[in-house]
């Protein structure tokens, strides 16, 4: 019976007393089990796509939620006055923003007012640094720093 004690005391601590954080490769930034590539050189979204798939088969940045938008939006801000490609397109039906990793439609955006909407030419989305890099659609042959996204390496340490 003592035995059993120990065992489950045991197993609630490592389910309870462990943590978890991200590792990525020299140059990527982690956050919540992803890793990030900032790269400066303005590109257009297709040469900034292939720049990703280079580094570690990653794609332009698919943002989840409001939590890693803020995360992100506070390292662009150390870039000053630079406009990130996301992974974002309505190239298929105008207003409908589909994410290019996956072609999913983006259940979260931060588009700025005027935005997002019915822009024939402007198929492609961008953080834009003069509006607190709330995003903008914009022709996809504009240029743009790089924001690359893949997943993380999960390790464990155990605390106690």
């Amino acid at each position: 019976m003592w035995n059993n004690r120990v065992f489950i005391a045991v197993f609630v601590c490592l389910s309870g007393c462990a943590s978890f954080y991200t590792t990525c490769k020299d140059g990527w930034l982690p956050f919540r089990g992803s890793c990030y590539l900032f790269h400066v050189e303005a590109m257009t979204f297709a040469s900034a796509e292939q720049y990703c798939r280079q580094h570690e088969n990653s794609h332009l940045v698919h943002i989840d939620d409001a939590i890693e938008n803020s995360f992100l939006k506070d390292r662009m801000g150390l870039f000053k006055d630079r406009y990130w490609w996301l992974g974002l397109k309505d190239e298929d039906i105008e207003g409908v923003w589909k994410w290019f990793d996956n072609d999913e439609i983006a259940t979260f955006t931060d588009f700025n007012p005027g935005d997002g909407g019915s822009h024939s030419l402007e198929d492609c989305a961008a953080a834009e640094p003069g509006a607190d890099y709330r995003w903008v659609d914009v022709g996809c042959s504009v240029t743009a720093g790089v924001l690359c996204k893949t997943r993380g390496h999960e390790e464990a340490s155990v605390i106690g």
